[in-house]
């Protein structure tokens, strides 16, 4: 009970000592700045958080919905009898849910605006909506599903000037007529190596919303490449979705070690190891520098404290006087402290949420996508580390409060006497 009256009693001081109106006018001024300080660093630390939390998630889910869960390919030559080869995998990963056979292959494709390297894949048009998002990503059109019919990534599409509706020339009153035709020409096919084209229908514009993939990617079903490449029956690869993704580095190297050269077996996280490394060192490095902002807004807090001391020197030594212990000096401030940090937090992260939840829902912040890999800034609030942001604020202030708290602590009730 009497803990909870002194609780009380510091609690009431503490506001009275911050809103006190006979508190020197500049000692407001900078309770002000210290709240504005802290704030800042924390609605920086939200937002920026946010973003790459959602930049990343995005990366994660266009790689797994371009490559499913793992992949698993021959570093050689393509690949006989992929029913066999299906068996194997569901014994060596009965984790596996679905399996689809694919054959990639290199060639270029030509179209009315110019020609460019492209990579076909060959895909099975049902098995393959189970293992990855690729049907469900066409904007434009449909997926193929007979043979001579392709569905090209959008930017490749925009390239080589591919495309499914007429388009009105800008500044001219012609209207460019739809091109669905494409020619695609492989530099080695058959045994004897030699380079063969071939004329294919363009029924979808497809738009996985990662630029690596939609500006070099072209599908088509599995008999299409395996004809015009003269692979009959053949496969590159194996696109395989698990029960539990967080399992995908664990069975990517198992099925390494279980099938052995010419086999390599590659999870989401691999596939793009580079890229995703550095979105975590870039978030690792801007939260340590944007927590340098509510460092120095700490600093703020420390000035603040010490000029209070100074400007209520005469309250604090009456208090001492009438049993004021010091130890609840040394709690007074540092509860003082605490809420201008407390207030410039939820401040900051009320701000913050708001900020990200309207970056998220409008997209209004375009990217160049040959840049950053995608077209928008994608924003994923992550409540833990919201959590977490809002801890090592009030730490860092906790912190900042220690020497001033301590020092009051230490005066004696006469040095009020001397002041005035």
């Amino acid at each position: 009970m009497a803990k909870a009256e002194s609780n009380r009693l510091i609690l009431t001081l503490g506001k009275k000592f911050l809103l006190s109106k006979t508190t020197d006018g500049f000692v407001s001024l900078i309770s002000g700045v210290s709240v504005a300080g802290v704030a800042l660093g924390v609605l920086a630390l939200t937002v920026v958080m946010s973003v790459i939390n959602g930049f990343e998630g995005e990366l994660i889910r266009v790689i797994t919905g371009m490559n499913g869960d793992v992949i698993l390919y021959s570093r050689t030559e393509a690949l006989s009898d992929p029913g066999k080869i299906i068996n194997q995998i569901r014994k060596v990963a009965p984790e596996a849910t679905d399996i689809s056979p694919g054959f990639v292959g290199e060639l270029m494709v030509s179209g009315p605006d110019g020609e460019a390297g492209a990579v076909i894949e060959g895909v099975d048009p049902e098995q393959i909506s189970k293992v990855t998002l690729i049907p469900s990503r066409v904007v434009e059109g449909r997926f193929p599903e007979k043979d001579g019919e392709i569905a090209i990534g959008y930017a490749l599409a925009e390239r080589i000037g591919a495309s499914l509706t007429e388009k009105k020339l800008e500044g001219s009153a012609e209207v460019q007529p739809a091109t669905t035709e494409l020619r695609l020409i492989a530099p080695f096919v058959g045994p004897q190596g030699s380079a063969k084209s071939f004329n294919v229908k363009v029924v979808g514009i497809i738009r996985m919303g990662m630029n690596d993939y939609d500006s070099k990617f072209i599908f088509t079903t599995l008999s299409t490449v395996q004809k015009y490449l003269e692979q009959p029956g053949k496969v590159t690869s194996f696109k395989i979705r698990i029960k539990d993704p967080s399992q995908s580095r664990e069975i990517s190297n198992r099925l390494t070690e279980s099938f052995g050269y010419p086999f390599r077996a590659k999870d989401w996280g691999q596939l793009n190891s580079n890229l995703l490394s550095a979105v975590q060192l870039e978030k690792t490095v801007i939260s340590i520098i944007l927590t340098v902002i509510v460092i120095v807004a700490a600093f703020n807090v420390v000035s603040t404290l010490m000029m209070m001391i100074h400007d209520k020197t005469k309250e604090i030594a009456i208090l001492k006087a009438m049993g004021f212990p010091p130890s609840k000096s040394f709690r007074l401030f540092c509860a003082i402290g605490l809420g201008i940090g407390s207030v410039g937090i939820l401040i900051g992260v009320w701000m913050g949420i708001a900020g990200s939840f309207i970056l998220q829902k409008t997209h209004w912040i375009d990217l160049p996508p040959d840049i950053y890999h995608i077209g928008y800034l994608p924003v994923v609030i992550r409540w833990q580390e919201v959590g977490m942001i809002c801890a090592v604020a009030l730490l860092i202030t906790f912190l900042a409060t220690l020497y001033p708290s301590f020092s009051v602590s230490k005066r004696s009730p006469l040095d009020g006497i001397r002041y005035e």
